[in-house]
């Protein structure tokens, strides 16, 4: 059995002249990464490895929940291409983990977090809001076995409804 919890990063701050990948968190995501990182240190085990965009607002994100579920902040794996990555992107990231990880945390961006979250589950999820998570069983033993509708939606959380 395999786990995916689908992390859409915090709310950014629009109010700068930065790049888009640039972008810190606003208050709003300061306060939401943490609460939902509190939540998922009590209600889901501990994942294997945390993996993320680089954008700021993902790698922002991924720090406080990494604190959170005591996951070793220097052990987040950066991947480039989860920045504005397509889904069929996605699935070869999947693919590529070491068989004996079992629960993955995968930090990143709409409309891509979303889709995958659909593909993978055959859901109709319309959007994972900003520090939104799905979270996702496999019965699968190798992570080069994810397909899509081969996951089971467990969880479907934001924010306003923790």
């Amino acid at each position: 059995m395999k786990l995916l919890t689908l992390i859409r990063h915090a709310k950014s701050d629009w109010d700068n002249d930065l790049s888009d990948f640039d972008r810190p968190l606003s208050e709003r995501g300061e306060k939401d990464a943490p609460k939902m990182g509190e939540y998922l240190a009590a209600n889901l085990p501990k994942p294997d490895l945390i993996i993320s965009s680089p954008a700021v607002r993902a790698y922002e994100t991924a720090e406080i929940i990494a604190e959170k579920v005591g996951y070793p902040v220097d052990k987040i794996h950066y991947i480039d291409e989860l920045y504005m990555c397509s889904v069929s992107e996605y699935i070869e990231i999947l693919i590529e983990q070491n068989v004996k990880i079992r629960h993955i945390f995968l930090i990143s961006h709409n409309p891509g977090i979303t889709g995958l979250a659909n593909l993978l589950t055959g859901g109709d999820i319309e959007n994972i809001p900003t520090s939104g998570v799905a979270h996702i069983e496999f019965d699968l033993y190798k992570w080069d076995d994810v397909e899509p509708d081969t996951g089971k939606l467990l969880k479907f959380i934001s924010p306003k409804t923790i």
